[in-house]
């Protein structure tokens, strides 16, 4: 039998669900930013379909998820016990968010990979600025898998006590 206490689980939850926000917070203002400007300038020419919708899944998933993370960060530490703030509340959007930055990260990844930024045949205005986009958009896809795997670890410990039922994320 597996005992998790309460401030673990409110600790654990707090950090892992803080930095995933603060790299939601990041991921959002640069993939904004990047979306305001080439609306104004223009796309890449090489890929502009492509940077354009790449870019854009990375601006709904930093949305979805800081929008998700302040409601879970907030939510968690003032009304923990309630099952608003349960198991799969907290599973299903996490897992959007987390299929989301999956999605835009790893095509923007693709299209950017063998891309140059230091060379002017290759580079293209704001080169520098998607790479760091993709650089944070893997480290919060990182938190959120993490995320993941400590929802998943207290929905199987909540269910697996004796046919115990729980529906928050506290094991008592």
């Amino acid at each position: 039998m597996v005992s998790i206490s309460e401030r673990g689980v409110r600790l654990s939850h707090s950090i892992l669900y803080g930095l995933t926000l603060l790299a939601s917070i990041i991921a959002l203002a640069i993939s904004a930013a990047l979306v305001k400007y080439y609306n104004d300038n223009g796309y890449p020419p090489a890929h502009h379909e492509a940077y354009k919708a790449r870019i854009r899944i990375l601006l709904v998933a930093s949305v979805w998820t800081v929008v998700f993370g302040l409601i879970f960060l907030i939510g968690f530490n003032t009304i923990g016990r309630h099952v608003a703030m349960g198991i799969l509340t907290h599973l299903v959007p996490t897992a959007i968010g987390f299929i989301l930055f999956l999605i835009g990260v790893s095509s923007l990844t693709a299209l950017t990979d063998k891309v140059d930024c230091g060379n002017s045949g290759q580079s293209f205005k704001r080169c520098d600025i998607v790479k760091g986009l993709v650089v944070i958009s893997w480290i919060d896809t990182i938190f959120l898998f993490l995320s993941l795997a400590f929802i998943i670890t207290l929905a199987f410990i909540a269910r697996g006590w004796s046919g115990v039922h729980r529906s928050t994320l506290y094991i008592e």
